[in-house]
């Protein structure tokens, strides 16, 4: 007997299944098998038995696929001998026999093939293999297809019938096995069916399954009948109407126009029943209607929920196949919520501020009673780490943890073990870079294995990073990419080289031959760079041995033992990534053992499999239903009630997911009862997403823009839900809820529903601008404060107080910077430190000679690998000798720093100042002189004038001709220079109180004289905004923070004025 039993809350369905498996049976030791479509859905069930009243345990229970269990009650009736264990024909196994079939010479040039093997023989020789198993793993998919909803073709492609390639490949795939395929076999039990099967079970269920295809529901109505096995179907059927002829408005006004067009007056009206049903059922629909004619018996296992909501009627309407348009209500609540977000994150800050209002007003909630799903929970499992990992500590005891976990991830992304033996197979392409090479460092199991700690590999960075190591092992590893002789500039050994040798040296830089040693590496330091070269000598071995082809056997011996325990960790922490390595690499070595596969297989076709094999889910429904938040990807069959249900993602475009045929997919144009496709599947997913929410559900989409705030459309599914509510009820579209782009925004503590946050909520006090930041008290002053200090103050009085006062550093980055690209072109910076220590030689301030520096420049990895670095460098030798040149005649080489220290308003100032023979105090710098160039002159000059009248003078280059030029300071009388000290020293005092823009750049931008006509205001928005050749102040991290709108120009140019235009009026240039 096939027993249907259908229902529309999965929860009521487990009564009568409880109900059923108490039954007895003759063979109470045997089994009861229980057919799941997946994992979570096995371990809810199982929870929900161990549960109920009259079980209070689950045990003696099977949950296999049905898949799985169809062929083993195949091989049950025919028999082991005639049966194997497992399938020829499952996919993993045929794409292996499918790529041994391309690949033959035979049917590679077989013109009836031309077709597939023109597809994968176009691409390069070491492309070509990967190529071919990737076509083979998508026939093998497509047979798979075939064998589920084209039996017929199979058995006329089995008779011999059909010219297309697929029908004679097929052929060959079932001439080279004695083992039939499914269909033929299932065929051949029904028939031995007719005679008693003793081994077959007593009953079979199947739970919350609603698609099968028609032969396999043949199948299980033949054992039914023939074999005498109760099977009793429990699914979930959104309506207790039949509702297998309903049509949705479309298609009825597309058969309308059709009667219209054939001038027919058809007895029979078209039956729309509920739209959404109608809309978003066709794929449930056509499972009620298979069953419909198989069933022989139906007990329908329906509820009404009675609760007063809007969701509740809503479910009302598509149980009873009722249009609530015609009645509408006035009905609205927030059992139905939707939220419009610009991005990603801000999706999931919005639902964790929501789902905190839910548990405030529901004291009866629990963690266990959320789910989260999205179209791809990759997506947004960072965001979901972020947002709801962070802790709480600081916050009232209003707001409770909200612990969840992630379901559904792929292997490849979720742990970091698996992710790096992926990337590590890559190695015989790696051009080894050093962000990579220290990427795989920081990998947990990789550190412990060459007992390394974090703060190890950040050093090891910094050791990098100053030898100049950016991509290639050696000279003839990066030949081998650029095919051309090169040096070993930039590589790893030379890297390597320098830092060893310059440990063994001493402990300052020295030239040893072509190398400049570097003594960065002192005493058990040295450890640590052993064990980086012991890691980069096991990769480039590692490499070479990847690179040669070998059968499976030696595949998995080298993947499992050499590869793996080269290179991994062992240990409680790591060992369920190891775990899973290995079930990976067995599964891999079985399907090919399996398919007869003996040929060598070549890395790239290894690689793409294990990279497909680690890309689904987590194995064993892992982080499902684990008693806190559930986040997981929307996936069919799997529609577990819950309280509060929420699904993220509901965008245009995005979904439903489309999944587009295969340009040789037989199936694409003839479409049948039965048949499934992505699209359909996600439409029936958000349907039976709104049946199994209970109290709530929560509807996320991205509407607008981040990058311009245009407004985008949300998921058809979602329009037609926005459509049905407004006609259907009280619900309108502008209660959609808007979330501000930022979370800082005001907006997101306002209104009914605010956020929590209040590392936000800070944020949003700051924005309006630095006048809202109350004025600090006085600090303790220095009793000594270097001229120095006094000038890195004023240069940026913002950043001063940001650092002083309030402990914050914007922008700052004590991190190694690594850079994978050797330099193609010198930088600015790189020549203006040599050609600063190149004058310091010729000025004698420096021991070291000219040629040594040259050579220092040469070796140290900053300049390009190239002939035109060296014509540079005589380039930068001879602007240098000419500016030190200029210097000498102003009398450089006499040039005394004197030390002085004056008490200005209480304050105790000292300085160093320059002074050349005559008196006057000398500065240069062989770049244009910018603000706080300008400021550091008339600091120092102001010192020196305290103590008797005099010049000061500054030599500087323009960026643009080179040319030199000097900036002269006429002396001042000791008041005047004092009365200027006090000022400055005043603004100094303000500047450590409370952020002040009154930074050199704006002040002597504003105060210069001009050749062309006066400062404009302009000017300042120009040098706030920057241009294509400089950033502007505005972005400059203090600067944005305290004003995120530029400052106020007029009354800042007043303040400024008064600062910077007695510098100028004492200033002449020539």
């Amino acid at each position: 007997m096939l027993h249907t039993l259908p229902g529309n809350q999965l929860e009521v369905l487990v009564e009568p299944l409880a109900r059923l498996l108490a039954v007895p049976v003759d063979n109470p030791l045997e089994p009861d098998v229980i057919l799941v479509q997946n994992p979570g859905m096995q371990h809810w069930l199982s929870m929900e038995l161990a549960q109920h009243r009259d079980r209070r345990i689950s045990m003696n229970l099977r949950f296999p696929l049905p898949v799985t269990e169809f062929w083993s009650l195949i091989r049950r009736v025919l028999g082991p001998k005639a049966v194997p264990e497992a399938s020829p024909y499952r996919r993993e196994v045929l794409s292996w026999r499918l790529d041994a079939l391309l690949a033959r010479d035979d049917i590679a040039d077989h013109p009836v093939f031309a077709e597939p093997t023109r597809y994968w023989r176009r691409q390069s020789d070491r492309q070509q293999a990967v190529r071919r198993h990737q076509l083979a793993e998508q026939l093998a998919d497509l047979y798979e297809q075939y064998l589920l909803y084209r039996p017929d073709w199979i058995a006329d492609w089995d008779a011999g019938n059909g010219e297309h390639w697929q029908a004679q490949l097929w052929r060959l795939l079932t001439a080279e096995t004695s083992v039939p395929h499914p269909i033929k076999l299932a065929r051949q039990a029904i028939d031995q069916l007719a005679q008693p099967a003793d081994a077959l079970p007593e009953r079979l269920f199947l739970f919350g399954i609603n698609a099968l295809s028609p032969f396999w529901l043949d199948f299980l109505k033949a054992l039914s009948e023939r074999g005498g096995i109760d099977i009793h179907l429990l699914y979930l059927n959104p309506s207790d109407d039949y509702w297998g002829e309903v049509v949705s408005e479309r298609q009825a006004a597309k058969q309308r126009a059709r009667w219209i067009e054939a001038e027919a007056d058809p007895d029979t009206p078209l039956d729309v029943g509920n739209p959404l049903l109608a809309n978003l059922g066709q794929q449930g629909q056509a499972f009620v209607r298979l069953l419909s004619e198989r069933a022989d018996l139906e007990t329908p296992v329906f509820v009404e929920n009675q609760t007063p909501t809007l969701l509740a009627q809503l479910q009302r309407d598509i149980l009873h196949l009722h249009d609530g348009r015609e009645s509408p209500s006035d009905l609205n609540d927030t059992s139905i919520s939707v939220t419009r977000a610009h991005s990603a994150l801000r999706e999931v800050q919005g639902l964790h501020d929501w789902l905190l209002h839910r548990f405030n007003d529901d004291p009866t909630l629990t963690p266990k009673d959320v789910v989260v799903m999205c179209p791809n929970v990759e997506d947004y499992a960072p965001f979901v780490e972020a947002v709801f990992a962070r802790r709480f500590e600081d916050l009232s005891e209003k707001v409770p943890p909200l612990p969840c976990s992630i379901a559904d991830r792929h292997l490849k992304d979720a742990d970091p073990t698996v992710a790096a033996f992926l990337d590590l197979l890559t190695l015989p392409d790696a051009r080894f870079q050093v962000s990579q090479v220290i990427g795989w460092l920081r990998v947990p199991a990789i550190q412990t294995q060459f007992r390394l700690t974090p703060d190890d590999v950040d050093q090891l960075a910094h050791w990098l990073s100053d030898a100049a190591v950016h991509w290639g092992l050696d000279a003839q590893h990066k030949a081998d990419f650029v095919e051309r002789e090169v040096s070993d500039h930039f590589t790893w050994q030379q890297g390597l080289d320098r830092l060893l040798l310059g440990f063994a040296w001493g402990d300052e830089e020295t030239i040893l031959g072509e190398r400049l040693l570097l003594p960065q590496v002192e005493g058990s330091d040295a450890l640590q760079l052993g064990r980086l070269m012991a890691f980069v000598r096991r990769l480039k071995q590692l490499a070479a041995e990847l690179n040669q082809p070998r059968d499976i056997e030696h595949w998995q011996a080298f993947l499992k033992d050499r590869l793996r325990l080269a290179l991994f960790a062992t240990g409680e922490t790591f060992d369920p990534a190891h775990d899973d390595l290995r079930a990976a690499i067995a599964d891999l070595g079985q399907h090919c053992f399996e398919a007869g596969y003996a040929g060598d297989i070549p890395l790239g076709v290894i690689r793409d499999v294990l990279m497909q094999a680690f890309s689904g889910s987590q194995s064993g429904g892992r982080q499902f239903l684990t008693g806190q938040i559930t986040v997981c990807s929307l996936v069919p069959m799997r529609s577990i009630p819950f309280k509060v249900l929420a699904v993220l993602g509901l965008n245009d475009g995005e979904f439903p997911r489309h999944r587009p045929p295969l340009g040789f997919d037989l199936m694409a144009n003839d479409h049948r009862l039965g048949d499934r496709s992505r699209r359909g599947d996600d439409r029936y997913l958000f349907l039976e997403a709104l049946l199994s929410a209970r109290d709530s559900i929560y509807l996320s989409y991205q509407g607008r823009d981040v990058s311009n705030n245009t407004e985008r459309q949300p998921s058809l599914v979602l329009t037609e839900l926005f459509g049905y509510l407004e006609s259907a009820s009280g619900w309108r579209r502008e209660y959609i809820r808007d979330l501000p782009l930022q979370p800082f925004a005001a907006a997101n503590y306002q209104g009914e529903q605010p956020s929590f946050d209040r590392h936000w909520l800070r944020l949003t006090h700051a924005l309006p601008g630095a006048s809202n930041i109350a004025e600090l008290p006085e600090p303790e002053w220095p009793d000594e404060l270097p001229l120095k200090q006094l000038i890195d103050a004023l240069d940026h009085p913002s950043r001063a107080f940001a650092r002083t006062r309030l402990g914050l550093f914007l922008g700052y980055d004590s991190g190694p910077q690594l850079d994978d690209s050797e330099p193609f072109a010198p930088d600015h910076l790189t020549r203006y430190q040599l050609q600063a220590q190149l004058i310091d030689s010729e000025l004698g301030l420096d021991d070291r000679p000219v040629e040594n520096w040259l050579e220092r420049a040469r070796l140290s990895g900053l300049l390009p690998d190239h002939r035109e670095a060296e014509d540079d460098l005589q380039s930068w030798q001879h602007q240098a000798e000419q500016f030190a040149g200029n210097l000498m005649e102003l009398g450089s080489g006499e040039l005394t720093l004197d030390r002085v220290e004056t008490i200005i308003d209480g304050q105790t100032l000292s300085a160093h100042l320059p002074r050349l023979a005559d008196g006057r105090l000398l500065f240069w710098r062989l770049a244009d002189a910018k603000g706080r160039d300008y400021l550091t002159l008339w600091l120092h000059h102001l010192v020196a004038n305290l103590s008797g009248s005099t010049e000061t003078l500054g030599l500087y280059r323009t960026n643009k001709t080179d040319a030199v030029y000097q900036l002269q300071l006429a002396p001042l009388n000791a008041d005047d220079a004092k009365a200027e000290l006090t000022n400055w020293l005043r603004i100094w005092k303000l500047a450590l109180c409370r952020p002040l823009p009154l930074n050199a750049a704006i002040g002597v931008e504003i105060a210069k004289p001009r050749t062309r006509g006066e400062y404009q205001p302009y000017h300042f928005d120009r040098l706030w905004t920057g241009d294509q050749f400089r950033s502007g102040l505005g972005s400059d991290a203090y600067m944005h923070w305290f004003w995120p709108e530029p400052p106020d120009e007029t009354a800042l140019r007043d303040d400024l004025l008064a600062l910077y235009e007695p510098l100028f009026a004492q200033l002449t240039e020539t």
